[in-house]
């Protein structure tokens, strides 16, 4: 029975390392449950609306540790606001129910004990969409548009480049500072620094007409763009490139807004394919867990994997207890990461394998055998 297991495990892991993984569908992932607690002011006069407070406090609690897991130290602590702003406010929508197991008075206050079912799939897609979790080997780069602003040439340019380059785009409270952005480069780079960024893309784009459109009722229009990558910590510039692009239209503001957005789309596709070759990224290991037996189970196991040696980790999914996390460890050496794993472990791991940038563990827990499908 163990051969078979291993042998299915171990094929699986490897037929992983070929091809990506699928796309988790958050609204069709099974809810994780969390047992949490919640309190509120007391209020003698209205002890069903001090419970409501309560319970909506402890539904908070269980949403923001979820999304915890998913975070560094570093981002907890610098992000906290942000996370709650992002999240809190939508707690409905990842809540999928709960039951109150006990509740009363405690002196001043109200307090709830609660299990809580949250949508752990559809927490992580909006940190991602909040730049609030990413693959931990990841550069942060900080956009700016100098000159000129234009809403189209600067979401063009983003979302292409997202889509095509492993650094991950932020949204720097000093990026929208018009009078940082229009000064010395000098204090751009210093603010960048200080924000953590390790890029700065610093933008520029303009459009004109590029012909009489009155004697034939259409406009066309031609944009020039172009960026400037420095490496924050030196102030080097890495790239420097421009190009541009025409449209045409049946008005002079809709010819204008494609030509701007084209320029943006092809000047962030030539940006990531170059930046590509220029970045050395740190060689990163995906650890694989089998077995965990939902997110409590999760918690424990990330408390020790942060206690590993390595530049960075983050938990780049979990679903139906199978966890992988991206670890960028100080040398490039799957078995030695494997070994430390298994060092550290409290929870009755097992090394399924390694590959060549991956390492499969299972979780062996009391009363359960685990099975796994191919």
């Amino acid at each position: 029975m163990k051969l078979k297991h291993n042998l299915v495990l171990i094929a699986a892991l490897f037929a992983a390392g070929c091809a990506h993984s699928p796309a988790l569908n958050p609204d069709k992932a099974a809810p994780e449950l969390l047992s949490v607690e919640g309190s509120a002011d007391f209020d003698a006069r209205d002890p069903a609306a001090s419970s409501a407070r309560a319970v909506a406090d402890a539904k908070k609690k269980a949403v923001l540790r979820a999304a915890e897991l998913y975070m560094d130290e570093t981002a907890i602590s610098e992000k906290w606001a942000e996370l709650e702003s992002g999240l809190v406010k939508n707690l409905q929508f990842y809540v999928t129910r709960y039951e109150i197991m006990s509740e009363g008075q405690d002196g001043p206050y109200f307090r709830v004990r609660l299990k809580v079912w949250v949508n752990n799939t559809k927490i992580a897609s909006a940190l991602r969409g909040l730049n609030l979790a990413g693959p931990a080997s990841s550069p942060r780069a900080a956009l700016v548009q100098k000159g000129q602003a234009d809403a189209s040439f600067l979401s063009a340019f983003r979302d292409a480049f997202s889509k095509r380059s492993a650094v991950t785009v932020e949204d720097y409270p000093f990026a929208k500072d018009a009078a940082l952005v229009s000064g010395p480069e000098a204090q751009l780079l210093a603010a960048a620094s200080a924000a953590g960024a390790n890029l700065l893309l610093a933008v520029t784009a303009s459009v004109a007409p590029s012909g009489a459109g009155l004697n034939t009722g259409f406009y066309p229009s031609r944009a020039k763009a172009s960026v400037t990558v420095y490496e924050v910590s030196s102030g080097k510039v890495l790239l420097d490139l421009s190009n541009q692009s025409d449209a045409i239209d049946s008005s002079q503001q809709a010819s204008s807004s494609k030509a701007l957005a084209s320029a943006g789309e092809l000047l962030a596709q030539e940006t990531a394919v170059k930046a590509a070759r220029l970045l050395k990224q740190d060689a990163s290991i995906k650890l694989k867990f089998y077995g965990l037996d939902g997110l409590e189970t999760l918690e424990k196991l990330k408390a020790q994997l942060v206690k590993l040696d390595v530049k960075a980790l983050s938990l780049e999914s979990y679903s139906s207890g199978t966890a992988v996390f991206e670890v960028v460890p100080r040398r490039p050496d799957p078995q030695e990461l494997a070994s430390a794993v298994l060092r550290g472990d409290s929870l009755g791991l097992e090394l399924e394998g390694t590959g060549a940038q991956e390492a499969a563990f299972s979780v062996r827990l009391p009363g359960k055998e685990l099975f796994l499908q191919n």
